[in-house]
């Protein structure tokens, strides 16, 4: 019984990451009460960590075995790059100022990110 309790807590623990690394979102399930462009914004920020959490494996993975990352590197920031440009348009025809606001501060956080890793 004290085993089915952990599993169940380690699978909630689960969603929970998932969720929260996907969309930015401390839930336990998506939200599915979210306007279609609501939801491509968290589309593109969860594109944007991935890519990000990609580099950062690629600059691990050197640092600790010595093995050419490059390639791998230089398409998660060539990712960052798409992601960029798809938030650019997306800021464009944002439909309300919040959505234009949460658009323009994910703009912020990539342009930060591109200057932390140079």
């Amino acid at each position: 019984m004290k085993s089915l309790l952990i599993l169940a807590l380690m699978v909630v623990i689960a969603l929970l990451a998932f969720n929260y690394l996907t969309t930015g979102e401390l839930k336990l399930l998506p939200g599915g009460s979210m306007s279609g462009s609501e939801s491509e914004l968290n589309r593109l920020q969860g594109d944007f960590r991935a890519a990000a959490r990609d580099y950062r494996e690629a600059q691990k993975a050197v640092a600790v075995s010595g093995v050419d990352a490059t390639d791998a590197a230089s398409a998660a920031l060539a990712e960052i790059d798409h992601v960029e440009q798809e938030v650019r348009q997306y800021a464009k025809k944002a439909s309300t100022p919040e959505l234009k606001a949460a658009a323009n501060k994910l703009l912020k956080d990539i342009a930060q990110y591109k200057l932390d890793v140079q």
